[in-house]
Parts: C-alpha cells; structure tokens; sequence
C-alpha cells in the first residue's frame, strides 16, 4: 500500500511538468543558440590556449637543444710538421671532416622580449575573445528577429481569425436572409469572397510561421513547434548589458600597437645567452691525433645590435601610422555609437505615441463595428460598409502588435548591443 501511495503522489507531482510547461523566454533562445554554436567550447579552448602560450613565455628555462652534423673536403689541409723540426709526430689536418654532435643554448638575458611577448599572447587572446563576442551577437540578433517574428505572426493570425469568424457569423445571417427572400444574392457572394481572402491570407500567414518557427528550431536546438508557447518579454526587462565588441576591439589593437612597439625596442637591444656543444668527430686544430673523439665546448653568446635601430625606427613609424588610423577609426565607432542611441531613442519615443494613438483608434472601430453590425442586420446600412469598417478595425489591431514589436526590438538593439554610454 505505501508504495502504490508513493506512485500516486509521484504521478500528481509531475502533472504540472507535463501539462503546465511554461513558456519558451527569449533568453531561454538566446542561450540556447549560443550553445548550439559551441561558443563556450570555443572561449575555452581559446583560454586554454592562451595559458599553454604564457606558460612556455613564464617559464625561466627555455633550454633549447638541437642535433648537428656536418661533413666537409678540402683541397688543401694545413701540415705543421712541414714548418717544425720538433722530434714528435704531426700529422696533416684531414681532407675529409665531419662531425656531428648536440647544441644547447640557454637565453640568460633577451631586453625584456619575453615579458612582452607575455602580454602580447593575452592581448591576442582578448581579441579572439571579441571576434567570439561578435558572433554571439549576431546570434542573438538572428534569435530575437526570428522569436518577435513568430510573436507577430501569431498575433496577426489571432486577429485575422477573429475578423474570419465575424465575417462567417455575417455570411451565414446573410445566407438565411437571402434564402428567406430578404436580400439579393450579392450580398452573400461578397461575403464569401471576403471570406475566401481571409482563409487565403491565414493561410499565408500560416506557412510564414512554420518557417520561422523551423529555423529557429535550428538554429537554437530546441524542441519548439506551432504547439509551443513563447513569452513576449516584458517592459525594459531586455537582457543584461554587453558593451560593444567592435568598440572593445579597438581598445585591444590599441594596446597591441603599443606592445609591438616595445618589442621592436626590446630585439634591438644587447642579449646574452649560455651555450654548450657536445661533439663527436675529427677536430681540425687536433695535429696529434687523427683518430675522431668526444670533445664539448662551454661559453657565454653576447648579441650587440648596432644596424637594427634603422629597422625599429621604420617599424615604429608604421606602427605610429596604424595607431593614427585606429584613432579615427574609434572617432568613427562613437560618432557612430551616439547616432545609433539618438536613433533608438527616437525611434523608442515615436512607437509610444503610435500606441497611445492605436488604443484611441482600435476604440473607435470597435464602436465603428458594432454600429454598422446592428445598422446592416435593420437593412439601414451596406454591408459593404460593415466589412470595411471589420477590415480596418483588424489592421488598426495588428498595427498595434507591430508598434509594441518594434518597440521591443528597438530597446533590444539599444540596451542589449550598444553597451551602456
């Protein structure tokens, strides 16, 4: 008995998550898409990237070894018993060389190359990471046309419908009447064509949606169909802040001119490294012996540049040409930044005055209707003028949903992809 109780009370439980899901939110599509598109894989493979890089430019051992070999003729060998009378033996310097052997060298000192390669790696990363920035925001771009379109759609297919179902309530009474001998017959083919051009543009419409709705089934991954319900965001409830990554893209290539520079200066500098070699072969100052042997060497390298200041000033010069271009290039992104607020705000303020002006004219078609509805069932009005005034009472109300759409999506644009100014 208790474990039939447990099933039933299991089963009462998961009614709601069956019966009473709740509706698909834009945010919800927003994610989605973005982990369809494998944007978090992609930051972190970028960031593990970026910490394989700065950990082999931190790391204080960059010990470098590397195998040689190399073999040689020469016409003509030095011989010192030639020149000496001394009474132990010379022999000549071989013809024939070789030798083959392992090099090791140890950076000591590079001018500083190493720490600005270090932040170079994370400034291209930080770069990366935008480029990955810009695509989430077309995503999201691509989610919200998609989800307000599907919401308009069905607002405009709520609204048709209704138009439909009062043009079928007034066909059928004008189909009595003229069976009963009250009115002509035009008046019930008018109706029917009316009716013909709504089941067609429902029809439409229809067709619309299931598009859109497929594509963004697609492009977010869910399981969404004509049966699954979307929430119509609210107010100015659109999304946190993300500041624009065109804008932070400029900032980077900045700082990277910046690190360049400071690299340039860096190679020109004096640098010092510890080397070791590890031979095996025929040494050619060795006059005592002609046998090959192990023989190593130990020292110190000391790097003076003197003619690569020419090459730092020239790339300092380009590099100060590309800052200029990326300062009026930023000039441009903010000028353009401004324009684009001013526009939404704009754009923002107008729908709210063509909302307050839809609500007073839907109220007066509504009126308008019932007027003409009971006027041309008396016979004192042309139903003709009834269905007119129908048409225009549907337009005023889809042309309110498409206000209140526009709306939204222009406090999207504003609030979600131009970062806060």
């Amino acid at each position: 008995m208790k474990r039939i109780a447990v099933h039933i009370i299991i089963f009462f439980l998961s009614i709601p998550a069956v019966f009473g899901q709740s509706p698909l939110s834009l945010e919800t599509c927003r994610e989605a898409a973005r982990n369809e598109g494998k944007l978090e894989e992609l930051y972190t493979l970028i960031a593990l990237d970026q910490e394989a890089n700065a950990r082999l430019e931190q790391h204080p051992f960059l010990l470098s070894i590397s195998a040689y070999g190399t073999a040689s003729y020469q016409t003509d060998a030095p011989n010192p018993a030639s020149v000496t009378d001394f009474p132990f033996v010379l022999h000549a310097s071989p013809k024939f060389q070789y030798h083959a052997g392992f090099l090791m060298a140890q950076p000591i000192y590079s001018g500083g190359q190493r720490r600005v390669r270090s932040e170079l790696n994370d400034v291209e990363h930080e770069i990366q990471r935008t480029n990955l920035d810009s695509r989430g925001v077309e995503l999201d771009s691509a989610v919200e046309e998609l989800f307000l379109g599907i919401l308009l759609a069905r607002k405009r297919d709520e609204i048709l419908t209704r138009q439909l179902n009062a043009v079928r309530i007034k066909q059928e009474d004008a189909r009595r009447a003229h069976e009963a001998g009250a009115v002509y017959r035009d008046a019930v083919l008018s109706l029917e064509a009316q009716l013909s051009k709504l089941e067609a543009e429902l029809a439409g419409n229809g067709a619309q949606t299931a598009a859109a709705i497929a594509m963004l089934a697609e492009l977010t991954g869910l399981p969404i169909d004509a049966e699954t319900e979307l929430e119509l965001p609210v107010g100015e409830d659109t999304g946190a802040f993300v500041p624009d990554p065109g804008l932070a893209r400029l900032d980077l290539q900045g700082r990277q001119i910046e690190l360049n520079k400071r690299l340039l200066r860096a190679q020109a500098r004096p640098s010092l490294q510890a080397i070791a070699t590890i031979g095996y072969g025929r040494w050619p100052l060795n006059f005592f012996e002609r046998r090959p042997d192990v023989y190593g060497i130990v020292g110190l390298t000391l790097h003076i540049p003197i003619t690569d200041w020419r090459a730092v000033n020239q790339g300092t010069a380009r590099l100060d040409a590309a800052a200029r271009q990326l300062d009026l290039e930023r000039e441009n992104a903010e000028r353009q930044k401004r324009l684009a607020l001013l526009k939404y705000d704009g754009e923002i303020a107008r729908y709210n005055t063509l909302l307050d002006a839809n609500e007073r004219t839907v109220a007066r078609y509504e009126e308008l209707c019932n007027e003409l509805d009971a006027l041309s069932t008396q016979g004192a009005s042309s139903l003709s003028d009834y269905l007119t005034a129908l048409e225009q009472l549907s337009a005023a109300r889809l042309d309110g949903e498409l206000y209140a759409i526009l709306k939204l999506q222009q406090q999207l644009l504003r609030k979600r992809y131009i970062s806060k100014p």
